[in-house]
Formats: structure tokens, C-alpha cells, sequence
């Protein structure tokens, strides 16, 4: 009755619900919070709201599907393509995925996969065996609850494209639609693997990336996928030793610029125009050592 009262005065009421799992009848309560690092998490995500903005999306959802969510620490360090090739290679060993672009700004994998009017599907289109392509937009947010329950009842490997998450330490407590996938990443995937590569800016983005993540202690395991440069090519996946504690695993893909343009070229993966491959072999090996990783 009290917080009835209090909430006819405009003034922000939110809560979580008791130790079964009950809201008790009341409007706005958020799954009980796991640690006092959930607890920040879901206050950050509140103190900036107001009245005219829609709700954020609570986590944690249960999924049974394995979901990994993928993003660079800047633009143009091969997340996406990355994304992409990881997605394959999961179809390829047969289990049933979904890749979905969540980047807002600058939506690619229509384009890179050439599936027209894909951002006009109500749900996931089927584009090969074992493989499914999903574009979010402002209006499928709005019922992306009940989305992504259905695509973890119907595919095994979920994994998501979130762009650059150069600002995720400031976009975690962004209430604007744009940044929803990132706060629900951030909260619900298994595994979240960060882009980076050898050029300057992108070293002092992951520096800073690092930074932030400590204070946010996000919930995915954290794997660092390093690029090199034409200059320090790696032929191998054994885990590299960054200094950065915090990630999980580290791995290093080889520079292969002419098969990635191939592949943009032809509008397919490494797997259809470069199956031997340096790169195609190094993401083949990290799919297959992600694969058997889930906290569900």
C-alpha cells in the first residue's frame, strides 16, 4: 500500500522480487539480483530514468540456448566479420544458430550476407543448413522478450553482433532503445568475445576497455580475439598472455585480408571461399573451443 502511495507522486519505484521468486502483486520488479555486482548493475541502469523512456529489459532471461555476443572495442576492427565466420562454423558442425545484428548504428549483415529486406522479417530467416540470420530493429525490440525465448527453444547457438561497445561502461546505464542489446549482453550471454587489433588507437581502446570492465564485473566470460597487423601474423590459437587478467581466453587470428575480401566480394564466409585458410582454420579452432563453454 505504502509503495502505491509513493508512486502516485511521480516518483521512480523499483524493486526485486523475494527469495521464491514472487513479485507479490507489484508493478516494476526485476529478477532478485545474484551478487552486489548485479545489485550496482541494476541501479546504474535506473537512476538515469525517467518518465518518457520505455522500460529497460530485466535480466536475466532463461535461455537454453548457449549465447555469445560479439563487439570491438572500435570501429573496424573485424568484429563483424568475425561474428559472421563464428556463426558458420557452429552451423557447419551442426548445430542449430542464429546470428543476429544488433548493431544499431550501422547495421552490416544484410549487406556482407546480401539477404534483402531482412530488416523487415518479423523474426529470423533461414539462409543455410543449420543457419539463420536475425536484423534487430526499434519496433522487434518491443517484443524481443518473447523473441529470444522462442529462438532459444528453436537453436542451440545464438550469436550476436553488437558493433563497436567502445562506450559500454557509459551505455550499461543507457536507457535509450539503441543500447538495450548491450545492456542485455552484458547481463545474459555465456561468452563475450571483444575484437581488438595491433594498430595504436585500438590498443589504448582495450586498455581502456579493460578498465572499465573490472568496475562493472559483467557477467560473460570475457575473450579477447586480437587481429594482427600484416606484420605480426600468428598462425596459431594458443591463448596469448595480453596482461589483461581479465579476459577468459585470448586468441590471435592471423591477417588475411585478401580472403576477408573475397568473401565480402562474393557476399558468403570464409568457410565458401577460403576453406583452408590461415583465418578460416583459426575461427574454426575458436568455435570449436567455444562451443563446449555454457553457464546454462
Amino acid at each position: 500500500k505504502d509503495l502505491n502511495e509513493i508512486n502516485k507522486v511521480n516518483t521512480l519505484v523499483f524493486g526485486f522480487s523475494d527469495e521464491t521468486g514472487s513479485d507479490r502483486g507489484f508493478a516494476n520488479i526485476s529478477s532478485r539480483p545474484r551478487s552486489p555486482e548485479e545489485l550496482l548493475l541494476v541501479i546504474l541502469e535506473n537512476i538515469r530514468a525517467t518518465s518518457s523512456r520505455a522500460p529497460l529489459i530485466h535480466a536475466p532471461l532463461n535461455i537454453s540456448a548457449q549465447v555469445i555476443a560479439v563487439g570491438g572495442v572500435r570501429h573496424s576492427t573485424g568484429a563483424t566479420t568475425f561474428a559472421i565466420n563464428l556463426a558458420q562454423e557452429f552451423a557447419l558442425s551442426g548445430s542449430r544458430t542464429l546470428l543476429i545484428d544488433g548493431n544499431f548504428q550501422a547495421p552490416a549483415l544484410a549487406t556482407l550476407l546480401d539477404l534483402r529486406h531482412l530488416a523487415t522479417e518479423p523474426k529470423w530467416r533461414e539462409v543455410a543448413s543449420f543457419f539463420s540470420v536475425l536484423e534487430l530493429t526499434q519496433d522487434k525490440l518491443g517484443n524481443f522478450d518473447d523473441l529470444i525465448k522462442e529462438a532459444g527453444e528453436c537453436f542451440e547457438k545464438i550469436v550476436l553482433d553488437l558493433g563497436s561497445v567502445t562506450h559500454l561502461a557509459s551505455e550499461i546505464s543507457d536507457r535509450r532503445w539503441s543500447a538495450k542489446m548491450k545492456i542485455w549482453a552484458s547481463r545474459n550471454a555465456d561468452d563475450f568475445c571483444l575484437a581488438s587489433n595491433s594498430e595504436l588507437l585500438s590498443q589504448k581502446a582495450l586498455e581502456e576497455f579493460s578498465q572499465s570492465a573490472g568496475k562493472l564485473s559483467l557477467l560473460p566470460k570475457l575473450n579477447l580475439i586480437k587481429i594482427q597487423s600484416a606484420f605480426k601474423q600468428s598462425l596459431t590459437s594458443k591463448k596469448v598472455d595480453f596482461g589483461l587478467p581479465k579476459f577468459q581466453s585470448s586468441w590471435s587470428l592471423p591477417w588475411d585480408p585478401r580472403s576477408c575480401q573475397l568473401a565480402i566480394t562474393e557476399r558468403t564466409t570464409l568457410s565458401q571461399v577460403a576453406e583452408r585458410g590461415a583465418l578460416r582454420k583459426e575461427i574454426y579452432a575458436i568455435a570449436h573451443a567455444l562451443g563446449g563453454k555454457s553457464a546454462k
